[in-house]
């Protein structure tokens, strides 16, 4: 099985696939909304759309382009998209004629959250429960605490940058992945409604670049600090836990039991914290039992979940590199979401153009398939 692994992952089919999942992805997103939009035909949308992700994937054969792409063009890349997502969360006057609700449930589950109210009982303006989890919580807060929690999505974009400029030394590469998620339309749309689903996916995948890049040869080196930011992630999404087991099951079982102790304990400690943040507040343990997260979260069918964590597991155990784990990661995160949709889908019956069909959930695996992306590329340019 490793060997296979091995084989399809190191294959010219590569990079050509991670960059389909992330443009059939955005693709999804132009067709879905560039629809109901009537100034610009749906022809010319869908030929520009093409062309510049065809520039997109060719950038790298072009030697002229190639020279020209240095760190100052970088930053200066980085700098104006950051601008532009400043802008986008300003771009809603009124958010409340959209039927999209995220930001809101956001906005007041953070109200209450500060506030010590249950947060879980609670219907926004469309009439749907909170399904927040306190990790995903405090990461938003600072956004809240500057009046916006659209900001959100600027931090996870400047966070991602950072974190890329770390991994990677090549320029192109560094420009590539930072243009890919700057013009996502998946991303786009999200600052533009202030959701935060994205941005989940984004806070692990930048940790993970970033531990990698900070204790390369042996990710325990601080086991306490490493336990306190899992049980932060953990809380966010609860398919966030795949790429970090990924990244760390078979590191953790290789280290010291000291380490591991360590690590645990700070792990649990946070999320106890957390959790307890969260339902304190609540009347008693049978209304935890009938509002809470866990319930409240779209969950896919139990054993489809089962299959993918086994999946999940072995894949820890084929993952060498820091390129495997991305790999592995895209693929993963992206089946279990479409097995969700589709569930959706089967279950509801609703068209790809309906409001409720969960387009977004396919953008959980964006950042890993840029990442990845941005790996392949990496050896197809240093010939390794």
């Amino acid at each position: 099985m490793n060997k296979i692994l091995t084989s399809t992952k190191n294959s010219k089919v590569s990079s050509l696939m991670l960059f389909a999942v992330y443009f059939v992805i955005n693709f999804l997103f132009l067709t879905k909304y560039g629809i109901r939009q009537s100034f610009i035909p749906m022809s010319i949308l869908i030929a520009v759309f093409i062309a510049v992700h065809v520039f997109l994937f060719l950038v790298r054969k072009n030697e002229l382009l190639v020279k020209k792409i240095n760190v100052k063009l970088v930053y200066v890349l980085t700098g104006i998209l950051g601008v532009g997502y400043i802008a986008l969360c300003h771009i809603l006057k009124d958010p409340y004629q959209m039927n999209i609700d995220r930001w809101q449930t956001l906005d007041f589950s953070l109200d209450y959250w500060i506030q010590g109210k249950y947060i879980y009982n609670t219907r926004n303006f469309m009439g749907n429960l909170s399904s927040y989890l306190p990790g995903q919580l405090l990461l938003a807060l600072p956004a809240y605490l500057l009046g916006n929690v659209g900001y959100l999505q600027v931090a996870a974009f400047l966070l991602f940058s950072y974190a890329v400029l770390l991994e990677f030394k090549n320029n192109l590469i560094r420009f590539t992945a930072i243009l890919m998620l700057g013009i996502s339309l998946s991303y786009i749309y999200e600052a533009v409604c202030k959701s935060d689903f994205i941005s989940s996916f984004i806070f692990v995948a930048a940790f993970i670049l970033f531990w990698h890049s900070k204790f390369k040869g042996d990710y325990f080196q601080k086991p306490m600090l490493l336990g306190v930011c899992l049980g932060i992630l953990f809380l966010t999404r609860s398919v966030a836990v795949i790429p970090l087991i990924i990244f760390l099951l078979k590191p953790f079982l290789a280290t010291g039991i000291n380490r591991k102790i360590k690590t645990v304990a700070a792990f649990i400690l946070t999320v106890a914290i957390l959790l307890l943040s969260v339902f304190f507040p609540a009347e008693n343990l049978d209304y935890i039992i009938q509002h809470n997260p866990l319930t409240l979260q779209g969950q896919s069918n139990k054993f489809v979940m089962l299959g993918f964590l086994g999946a999940t597991l072995a894949m820890s155990f084929c993952a060498r590199t820091i390129n495997d784990v991305f790999y592995f990661s895209t693929c993963i995160v992206f089946l279990v979401m479409l097995s969700f949709v589709l569930e959706k889908y089967l279950l509801s019956g609703f068209g790809f153009q309906h409001n409720l069909f969960s387009t977004t959930y396919l953008a959980a695996c964006l950042p890993f398939s840029i990442i990845a992306y941005c790996f392949s590329v990496r050896k197809e340019i240093e010939k390794v």
